[in-house]
């Protein structure tokens, strides 16, 4: 096993578990289980480490031998700063859902129908159990969600419950017969008291609970292995489908801050000899030569403390004494720019973005590139196509939940929803985009651009259909103030009762204006 103070990880990410039978069966779902399990194993450790590290358990990576009395460990935890941006920026609003569209999927499902399946997730905490998630996925590389009916049904709750599991406690073994390399089992497991395992193996067609991968402990008696552990066939599954999801942060299937474990390591060395150096300075070793300690009435040397005079003075042989501490002479100020410089590199490689900004107010496109957000933003734009590909597959497991739910009325809208109907919504959000976004809808609804088109486009709103049912009656109040008729029945926009007209010339506000003051954007072919 791997000592958790030596780095695990061979930055390969966690490993994809394969089996390659046709269908998982009574016969070798434990032969399934144990050969995926010593691999588990090491994804298991590696995650256990990850984990640990980010909370702050990052051993220095060398032995002090010289002034053992003095070794401080500075940990700078640049791992937990990252992971706290990555939770934040990819993960910070809930994925939501919202209408795919009649021309996309040929349904006339109705919005509200979208709407109750969000409010479905919301009932279930998804914004807490989101954050939850995030912490998994972006330390570890992986995380996994499970959907199971609400058995203790209320009025006003969720058909279907919704939870998170402990990556190090779960996982899912896809097929390397098939090219799809679909999921044939999803697993999670749990340790009793006295050590025992019990794995929860769901396939699409049943769910075996496994004692310590030797036997099948629920379903049927299989009759001719009945003297073998008392094997059983296990559970019917009545969804006829997996509903444990997996939910990897790239296809490396590695964590945020992984790759760069080796260079934080070195920071907190360079950080923590920095401060044993000003320590031992402060606690420096005296070097004295021809120096005649002072003597107490008996004759003994006496120790000097502190506010005690030395005189010295040169000698008749020509020697000159001296006292001075015994350090070594560092270049403070190189130090400390070589600490920042460093800890800045890491962040960028993490495509983190920096935290000051030029106190001149620059903002628009350079000074994003020039901060490291554009970075981030295509990085996160890279993570979301697998992001939406999991809350996908939670979507259809919550329809077949809800399709064979005996609490939701055989009439609800809910019922009629398809998978083909509904689309996710990963919405990001930066302070500083708000104005613009609002403007370019407004914008664009004066210009005659569908106003249920211009709230998708803008990516504002947790729930955009929401918005849209909410705000129907306004949003045609508006669309007759701004659209008039003129003689000739031509549609002209006017900018809306009391509102000025819309400016030809420039239809949103953005970052146009910077061109000029930019050296970079135009600017140079510019003349003054």
């Amino acid at each position: 096993m791997n000592d958790l103070n030596n780095n695990p990880t061979n930055y390969i990410g966690r490993r994809t578990l394969y089996t390659d039978v046709e269908e998982v069966t009574d016969r070798n779902i434990k032969e399934i289980l144990r050969s995926v399990i010593n691999l588990h194993e090491t994804n298991r450790q590696e995650m256990t480490f990850l984990l640990e590290y980010e909370g702050g358990n990052q051993p220095l990576k060398r032995e002090k031998t010289v002034r053992t009395d003095i070794d401080i460990h500075d940990i700078d935890n640049v791992a937990n700063e990252i992971t706290n941006f990555k939770r934040s920026y990819h993960w910070g609003n809930p994925i939501t859902l919202v209408q795919r569209g009649s021309v996309d999927s040929g349904s006339d499902v109705e919005p509200k129908a979208i709407a109750l399946l969000n409010e479905c997730f919301s009932a279930e905490n998804v914004r807490k159990k989101t954050a939850e998630l995030s912490r998994y996925v972006e330390i570890t590389g992986v995380g996994y969600t499970a959907l199971e009916l609400n058995t203790r049904w209320k009025e006003g709750k969720s058909p279907f419950t919704y939870s998170v599991i402990d990556p190090r406690y779960a996982f899912v073994v896809r097929s390397s017969r098939y090219a799809d390399h679909r999921v044939m089992v999803g697993v999670t497991y749990r340790v009793d008291d006295f050590g025992n395992k019990y794995f929860t193996a769901i396939t699409d067609k049943r769910v075996y609970i496994v004692e310590n991968l030797v036997k099948t402990i629920n379903g049927e008696p299989l009759k001719e292995e009945i003297w073998n552990f008392g094997d059983r066939s296990g559970e019917i599954n009545p969804f006829g489908i997996i509903n444990i999801i997996e939910w990897v942060r790239d296809v490396d299937r590695m964590g945020c801050f992984e790759r760069q474990i080796p260079e934080m390591d070195a920071l907190n060395i360079i950080e923590s000899d920095f401060a044993n150096d000003v320590d031992q300075n402060t606690q420096a070793i005296w070097h004295a030569n021809d120096i005649e300690p002072p003597k107490d009435e008996d004759g003994n040397n006496v120790t000097a403390t502190s506010g005690q005079w030395v005189y010295t003075g040169t000698t008749a042989d020509g020697k000159t004494p001296f006292i001075k501490p015994l350090t070594i002479a560092y270049d403070y100020g190189g130090m400390l720019k070589n600490t920042i410089t460093k800890r800045q590199l890491i962040l960028q490689k993490c495509n983190v973005p920096q935290r000051n900004d030029n106190s001149g107010g620059s903002t628009g496109v350079a000074m994003s590139d020039a901060t490291g957000w554009t970075q981030a933003e295509v990085e996160a734009t890279k993570i979301q196509g697998l992001q939406e590909d999991s809350k996908m597959q939670e979507v259809e497991v919550a329809l077949e939940i809800i399709k064979l739910s005996p609490y939701v009325p055989q009439d609800s809208a809910l019922r009629q929803l398809r998978y083909v109907d509904v689309k996710p919504n990963v919405k990001r959000q930066k302070t500083y985009e708000m104005t613009t976004k609002i403007n370019a809808y407004a914008t664009g609804v004066a210009h005659g651009i569908d106003p249920k088109a211009m709230i998708y486009a803008i990516n504002f709103f947790d729930d955009p259909q929401q918005v849209v049912d909410d705000s129907q009656e306004y949003i045609d109040l508006y669309i007759n103030s701004v659209f008039k008729s003129n003689e000739n029945t031509e549609v002209v926009p006017d900018g809306g009762e009391g509102e000025p007209s819309v400016n030809r010339e420039r239809l949103t506000q953005d970052q146009s204006d910077q061109e000029e003051n930019s050296q970079m954007i135009g600017g140079m072919n510019k003349t003054k």
